[in-house]
């Protein structure tokens, strides 16, 4: 787990302090640990289609593809997603926006 400024310098007996005082608030009973609550986000995330890219950034991932081989179990319906997605597309359904420079591309060829 990175911090803020990616120098992958966390104290980590501050952030188990923390974590061990806000679990006695909250009167937690499980055992959760920020470990798990980190593999909780991302699974969450990604499992209501967020992009593999902007999870691995949010994590400090500097390899997307760190990101897609850890959860890439929570994706299973990613397949289906992606042809709903393209068949809405192609019957007018739906407009494919794209960033500025795919269309510059497109506009070029």
């Amino acid at each position: 787990m990175s911090n803020v400024r990616r120098t992958n310098v966390l104290m980590y007996s501050l952030v188990d302090r923390l974590w061990r005082k806000a679990e006695q608030d909250a009167a937690i009973t499980r055992s959760v640990t920020p470990h798990g609550l980190g593999h909780f986000f991302a699974s969450a995330r990604l499992s209501k289609g967020v992009r593999v890219t902007d999870l691995a950034e949010w994590l400090g991932h500097r390899d997307p593809r760190i990101t897609h081989e850890t959860y890439a179990h929570v994706m299973p319906d990613a397949p289906g997603r992606l042809r709903a997605l393209m068949d809405s597309v192609f019957t007018g359904e739906t407009e494919l926006s794209l960033p500025l420079e795919f269309e510059a591309v497109s506009q070029a060829a």
